[in-house]
């Protein structure tokens, strides 16, 4: 049964904008599936180098997603890792590959435009060859189990990624290659939905977004879009760490807010300092939106946000003001994924708190979307929730442009079968080309 939420009395965007992004990815409605490519086939709470660069195949993935008729494949091209899955001069790639060009060679002669995602301030490999570009904490706490001091680096245990040994390979060896390894190992998988990872402990680093990372991630999105036929390039993690509320104290943050709000105002819990950490994520999307404008007209810019409160959470804690973005770069994407909280699969308990979340989702988005002043895309979840689950959210939160799946793998061969039908007779044929 279609039961599309009209989103048109909420979401009022200019037609030219719109008509942009339809040319840009040459559809009416875009029918979008993500794909890691660092995570492996068995879940997205693994890091799996060897998969990526021994058997990941491009011609059978666009294979699959032809046959389902989707039209555009969303790539984490770079994710929080750090790796970059291009030929690049100025990243690090860990695996002998050139997958992103394997994809747009494979994608040519189909109806499949490739979207890149780029993880922008979550770099593990960064915040250890550059500990002096990390987001520094201005207070001393605990979150999580993470004790960390003032004046400390935000470098600390990934919360839910975990890393398996190459047969064969010893653990000093292998850290020669993955840096941000840990000898911390999980040996089984936790109760806890946000802890089911199993393997050795890596750790991640949220990097200052006033320092020079920022010029790093300038170079590889140039080299992304100078020398590949992507169609979009999406920025992902275009924020602080939501998980602290004290990031970025380091020297440079405080003297640029000191700068522009005056020595007298205060740091981390006041207006000035919501409106600092705000203006400079801002500054980063157009830094951005410069870089591949200038580099590829025709390619479309977007950026990813998180649904929750606008105060509390969007500004406070990750500095995103979503007016201020959308008005920047060319297409939103909030990140719908409900039932990763919670799947009646895993009993009536986690079905009610999955629904919870789809409630406070929906209700969120009506409170928030006329804050968006760009064409609005979505990503919701296939992996950890069932088919109906699946559809529900893709119904829900198809603001107008089509929806957008994550992920490739993990995704079961119900869903399959859901999305292929959903495609012919929910968004029709016609639409897709």
């Amino acid at each position: 049964m279609n039961n599309n939420f009209d989103w048109s009395k909420y979401l009022k965007i200019e037609s030219d904008k719109v008509k942009a992004l339809t040319l840009a990815f040459d559809a009416k409605i875009i029918f979008a599936m993500g794909l890691m490519l660092v995570r492996g086939k068995r879940g997205f709470r693994k890091l799996d180098y060897e998969y990526a660069e021994k058997e990941l195949n491009a011609k059978e993935i666009m294979d699959k997603l032809e046959e389902c008729h989707f039209n555009v494949l969303g790539l984490v091209i770079k994710d929080t890792d750090g790796a970059c899955m291009w030929d690049t001069e100025f990243g690090w790639n860990p695996i002998d590959r050139d997958i992103l060009g394997e994809f747009c060679d494979a994608g040519k002669d189909r109806n499949i435009k490739i979207m890149a995602s780029f993880t922008s301030m979550n770099d593990a490999y960064q915040g250890v060859i550059h500990p002096e570009r990390v987001s520094i904490h201005g207070t001393t706490g605990k979150k999580s189990g993470i004790h960390y001091k003032k004046g400390d680096i935000s470098t600390h245990d990934e919360g839910e990624m975990r890393i398996d040994l190459p047969k064969g390979m010893l653990f000093n060896d292998y850290k020669k290659k993955i840096p941000f390894l840990t000898e911390k190992i999980d040996e089984k998988k936790g109760k806890s939905r946000g802890a089911r990872g199993k393997g050795y402990i890596p750790t991640t680093s949220f990097m200052c977004p006033n320092s020079k990372h920022v010029d790093y991630l300038l170079d590889l999105t140039k080299e992304v879009v100078k020398n590949y036929p992507v169609s979009g390039f999406f920025a992902d993690y275009i924020r602080y760490d939501g998980a602290f509320t004290d990031l970025c104290c380091c020297d440079r943050c405080r003297e640029i807010f000191s700068k522009n709000f005056g020595k007298k105002a205060r740091i981390l819990k006041s207006d000035e300092w919501y409106d600092f950490k705000s203006n400079t994520i801002t500054k980063y999307a157009q830094k951005l939106q410069s870089v591949i404008k200038k580099t590829n007209q025709k390619c479309t810019s977007g950026w990813f946000c998180l649904p929750g409160p606008k105060n509390m959470f969007s500004l406070k804690r990750l500095g995103q003001d979503w007016t201020k973005l959308s008005s920047i770069l060319d297409v939103a994407s909030p990140m719908e994924y409900p039932y990763l909280m919670g799947t009646r699969d895993d009993g009536w308990y986690w079905r009610k708190v999955g629904d919870l979340f789809y409630w406070y989702f929906m209700r969120n988005m009506k409170r928030r979307i006329h804050e968006f002043q760009s064409p609005v895309l979505a990503v919701t979840n296939s992996v950890e929730c069932n088919s109906e689950e699946m559809l529900k959210q893709m119904r829900g939160f198809n603001f107008g442009m089509g929806i957008a799946v994550f992920k490739y793998y993990g995704t079961t061969d119900a869903q399959w079968i859901a999305l292929k039908e959903y495609a012919e007779n929910e968004i029709g044929l016609e639409n897709l080309k």
